[in-house]
């Protein structure tokens, strides 16, 4: 387990899936001296970053770097990785973590999105799992071997790595990782993880979809006020579940979460101003950056609203609530991407 500061002495850290999180975290350690290895399951990206080093187009300046890249979970025991940092599509993770758990037991650092981490510590235990929460990366890997990322790093504020434990405070172990991944951004540790998971949640649910269906960046869900009430409204289903399940989420969009149930229940003033605070988040997103489903669906592939949007619907059905504008998402994205096809 991870309990002491990591130096390029000790074994590798795995990252296992090389899209725009996984590329970013394993340029950015590797460049900062630390042991990299990366599992890539997608021939294509891993054949170019063997061939030409991985590429990262940033603000802060572009970045080659050439990383260790092995074909095949049966590698992993010779490397004998003191951490995996699963960087997998939502979607393909469940067999990716049977194929890893029948070669190598190691902890497991989860950066997926909706509830992931917590599911598998249910699995596996949570000694082996460790969260992390990653926001404001706005990154896409726009060809083999080459990501680009719209967002300034190590610029302060909100952090971009949020790292806890699958329940109760940090623990030295996290401390670790924060000042691992703080090589890269900005890092924390959390002492409450389910709130800050059902917060991202939140708000992954009310971008994502949408910037997916309309065509448009992020920023635009914001800014325009039809497409900012189309947000609102699919947000504030994902809200009254987490606050019926006793989870109060952490701030979302810079408001408190407190601010989004006031809102959510009807609340006018709070209403107004978690309008005015949308505008000022959207006002400072890049004007390019596009969400991951976005990406999916312009390549013909199916995106992940059924394991996100439709994680929501299925936590708010086991509260006896429901969810109908994520399900409308879940289906219209479904059917995009059967269009597409």
């Amino acid at each position: 387990m991870i309990g002491a500061p990591p130096s390029v002495e000790q074994a590798p850290v795995l990252v296992v899936g090389a899209g725009a999180v996984g590329a970013y975290i394993a340029g950015h350690l590797a460049a900062a001296g630390e042991a990299v290895s990366v599992l890539e399951p997608w021939e294509p990206n891993r054949r170019a970053i063997r061939e030409r080093g991985l590429r990262i187009e940033e603000p802060s300046g572009h970045l080659n770097v050439a990383l260790d890249m092995i074909d095949l979970p049966e590698e992993i025991p010779r490397l004998t990785p003191r951490l995996i940092i699963l960087c997998t599509k939502l979607a393909d993770a469940p067999a990716v973590v049977d194929r890893l758990e029948a070669v190598y037991r190691g902890p497991y650092l989860v950066t997926l999105n909706a509830l992931a981490d917590l599911e598998m510590a249910e699995r596996l235990g949570s000694a082996r799992v460790i969260g992390c929460i990653v926001t404001g990366l706005f990154a896409n890997l726009v060809e083999p071997g080459v990501m680009r990322r719209h967002r300034q790093r190590l610029q302060g504020g909100a952090a971009t790595f949020r790292l806890g434990e699958i329940s109760g405070p940090a623990t030295p172990r996290i401390h670790a990782l924060v000042r691992l991944l703080g090589q890269i951004d900005g890092a924390e540790a959390l002492d409450d993880l389910p709130a800050a998971r059902w917060g991202k949640m939140v708000f992954n649910c009310m971008t994502s979809p949408l910037s997916a269906l309309h065509g448009r960046p992020t920023r635009d869900l914001f800014l325009d006020p039809a497409l900012r009430a189309e947000m609102t409204e699919a947000a504030f289903e994902v809200v009254v579940t987490a606050d019926a399940a006793g989870v109060a989420p952490d701030p979302i969009c810079g408001m408190p979460g407190a601010t989004w149930v006031a809102a959510a229940r009807g609340d006018a003033a709070a209403r107004a101003t978690l309008e005015a605070g949308l505008i000022r988040y959207g006002e400072a997103l890049s004007p390019s950056a596009v969400s991951g489903m976005a990406q999916d669906l312009a390549r013909g592939r199916r995106t992940e609203a059924h394991l996100i949007n439709g994680a929501a619907v299925a936590q708010a059905r086991r509260l006896g609530l429901s969810a109908p504008v994520n399900e409308r998402l879940v289906a219209a994205l479904d059917a995009a991407v059967t269009a597409v096809a």
